[in-house]
């Protein structure tokens, strides 16, 4: 039986498997990215929607940062029966640049386990896998993208998504901003106490951290005790409300330790994509100075970036 994924007449009663590729019901069907950007190896998407859209922009099911794919490139379908999946679509949307399945360019075509999607420069294999497998993919991509101490992400991670961001802002003319957190005389507490309760600290304020971002915010570690969070469609007083905020949560911390606690502080310089700063290098640029300001000015302090004066065009 020939089933057409895309044909919206098709419902769940479709039972007729498709040969050996009929899958069981309880096996997920997933995307694994397996090539184009260094920092999305192992990024894995389960779908579980009967459609499924994949594109660069965020507005996708599936958003991939590649600037060779189209803002909306192509289009899953997916067909499941009583015995789990039966077929599984895919459909270019007209673009530019293509969509090819194990190298050949494709305008529709029919999906099976262990095919090859290239979009752009990003290349991702369809895989049915049961619990254990989705758990190990996981993992994967958590040691990949994560700091092994504190859980957030690591600075390899962060600093690709702040140019990911970048280039979303400039090209749509969204706002963003960013957090630059440095913990005040962190040696101190690593002399006074040792490098394992250094480390405890680090993990908890990582938690505090973590907690006072919303789920669109993301979270990094750049440094031994140097941080970063970067804001989605966030001006910069709102960044510096939120950094204030996270001062105020660490100035009233303490890690348990030996009958007593361990305290320190953190000074924080925030920065706007934006206002005639045009790169991710001067955006840095701008929150480090920022927090060099909040340090010299006696710690425990949020600073905000000077905004540079508009370039004359006359």
């Amino acid at each position: 039986m020939t089933i057409d994924p895309f044909d919206e007449t098709i419902h769940d009663e479709v039972t007729a498997p498709l040969g050996s590729e009929a899958q069981k019901a309880e096996d997920a069907i997933m995307l694994i990215i397996i090539a184009g950007n260094e920092v999305d190896f192992g990024k894995h998407f389960t779908l579980e929607k009967e459609r499924i859209l994949l594109g660069r922009d965020s507005g996708n099911d599936i958003a991939i940062h590649d600037g060779k794919i189209s803002k909306a490139h192509c289009v899953l379908s997916v067909i499941k029966g009583g015995r789990g999946v039966e077929q599984i679509g895919i459909r270019d949307l007209g673009t530019t640049n293509g969509t090819f399945v194990n190298g050949e360019p494709v305008v529709q075509a029919t999906l099976k386990a262990g095919d090859k999607i290239q979009i752009g420069d990003t290349v991702l294999q369809v895989s049915y896998n049961d619990e254990i497998e989705q758990e190990y993919h996981a993992k994967l991509f958590h040691f990949a993208a994560r700091d092994a101490l504190t859980g957030l992400y690591n600075k390899r991670y962060v600093l690709n998504e702040l140019e990911n961001h970048g280039r979303i802002a400039r090209r749509y003319g969204r706002v963003f901003s960013i957090i630059l957190i440095d913990l005040d005389d962190f040696k101190q507490i690593n002399d006074r106490f040792g490098h394992l309760s250094g480390d405890e600290y680090l993990k908890g304020f990582a938690g505090l951290f973590f907690r006072s971002l919303r789920e669109q915010d993301i979270a990094g570690r750049i440094g031994g005790e140097e941080f970063l969070a970067i804001l989605p469609e966030t001006a910069v007083d709102g960044a510096f409300q939120l950094a204030e905020r996270i001062r105020k949560h660490v100035e009233e911390f303490a890690l348990e330790h030996q009958g007593g606690g361990i305290r320190t502080t953190i000074s924080a310089g925030v920065c706007q994509f934006g206002d005639n700063i045009a790169s991710i290098q001067e955006l840095l640029e701008g929150a480090d100075q920022a927090l060099y300001e909040a340090k010299k000015s006696g710690k425990n302090k949020v600073m905000q970036a000077p905004r540079p004066a508009a370039t004359s065009h006359e």
